[in-house]
């Protein structure tokens, strides 16, 4: 029987999850912050002049919040302790900047880490500069069947390995440096995944020889089907090293500074694609265990019937009372077509009102270089239902 001294526990327990949630701090407040959140994707530019006017014009559009790139190509835009600072950047700390300029303007910043995503083939894009990371340390790189870098499988995406405890804990102490000295809102962590595309990424020497000594056999000869006992087992390996990240990350957050929010950028497919996919990216996972504070289903489809049913995956999915809030990234239709463009995407008013039909607090909009390159532009969010910027 569940007595009434339980019962006040449990509501207590309750309120202080919503007061440490980090988006929301107390039931009158749950409402206006939910009603609110509006995110941007945000690439940084190296000079005062471009952030200022990058963060005016995210001001002016009606958005609340910004996910900042602060870690990508192996780089990051601070004066870091553990990561090269990104060579144009260096002198200056981007991310102190940025978060200053967004607090003038009451934003608020989330940093935006493509988390085993370490490298562009700089052979194919010679205007990114090349990370030393990979090249000091070659047993962490990420390697595919046939001993190829994982640029082979996911266009010019050269991975760190998600095995290797050296990579994870080089991470960690990145976010732990970044919450620890930074106002931040936020920490996102995109690319907390395996390499897209074929053939599947985990056969260096490290990741092989762990492998063998757990289970006995080697990863190179296990036949990939989804059938096959064992190539569920090597996929639920895998998804267990991306899923000790996401915990790593959690306990760095909470030890540091806890009220800062933990999210991840997730491809919203059905369960039944786990040994499919290559990703080795169990969201459902990180659901249940209660890693992340909200999850950003990156719900790219090309109409609003697509774009309702990813983010419904997600829905489905949730445990029962869960405390993870669901704020999908949405795309915007961009008028240069490039290998990121995609297809057409419905414009971004639809898809918000689509959001608040779904009663959900809040989306993001991928992203500002994109909205520059749209017919939308900055009036993308007008008509926007609840989500539209407040009247002048």
């Amino acid at each position: 029987m569940i007595t009434v001294s339980r019962i006040m526990k449990r509501v207590v327990l309750m309120a202080a999850l919503l007061t440490c949630s980090g988006i929301v701090f107390s039931a009158g407040q749950r409402k206006a912050e939910q009603s609110r959140f509006i995110g941007v994707w945000l690439r940084p530019e190296a000079s005062l002049t471009s952030v200022t006017a990058q963060l005016d014009d995210i001001q002016k559009a009606g958005f609340t919040d910004v996910y900042l790139e602060t870690f990508y190509h192996g780089f990051v835009i601070y004066p870091s302790q553990y990561i090269p600072q990104r060579p144009e950047m260096k002198g200056k700390d981007y991310l102190d900047l940025y978060i200053r300029e967004a607090r003038k303007r009451g934003l608020k910043l989330h940093a935006w880490l493509e988390v085993f995503y370490w490298e562009v083939d700089t052979k194919k894009y010679p205007q990114f500069p090349r990370t030393p990371l990979l090249d000091e340390h070659p047993e962490w790189r990420l390697l595919l069947r046939d001993g190829s870098p994982t640029s082979k499988a996911e266009d010019a995406h050269n991975f760190a390995n998600p095995a290797h405890p050296e990579v994870r804990r080089l991470l960690a102490n990145m976010i732990g440096e970044i919450v620890g000295r930074y106002d931040v809102a936020g920490i996102n962590l995109d690319y907390i995944r395996y390499p897209a595309g074929k053939p599947d990424a985990g056969y260096d020497d490290y990741t092989r020889k762990l492998y063998k000594k757990l289970s006995g056999i080697d990863p190179l000869t296990i036949e990939e089907s989804t059938t096959n006992p064992e190539w569920r087992r090597w996929v639920w390996f895998k998804e267990s090293q991306v899923l000790e990240m996401v915990r790593l990350a959690k306990e760095r957050i909470d030890r540091v500074k806890p009220q800062v929010v933990l999210s991840a950028a997730i491809f919203p497919g059905p369960e039944n694609e786990r040994y499919q996919s290559s990703k080795c990216q169990n969201w459902r996972e990180m659901l249940r265990r209660g890693y992340l504070d909200a999850i950003v289903p990156m719900a790219y489809s090309s109409s609003v019937e697509g774009v309702q049913k990813e983010i419904q995956t997600v829905l489905d999915a949730m445990p029962p009372f869960a405390e993870t809030h669901v704020l999908p990234a949405l795309a915007v239709q961009k008028r240069t077509a490039d290998a990121y463009g995609g297809p057409a995407h419905p414009p971004i008013a639809k898809q918000a009102r689509l959001v608040e039909d779904l009663g959900l607090p809040g989306f993001s909009v991928f992203c500002y270089a994109w909205i520059l390159d749209s017919n939308e532009g900055f009036s993308l969010l007008q008509g926007a239902g609840r989500f539209a910027p407040p009247k002048k």
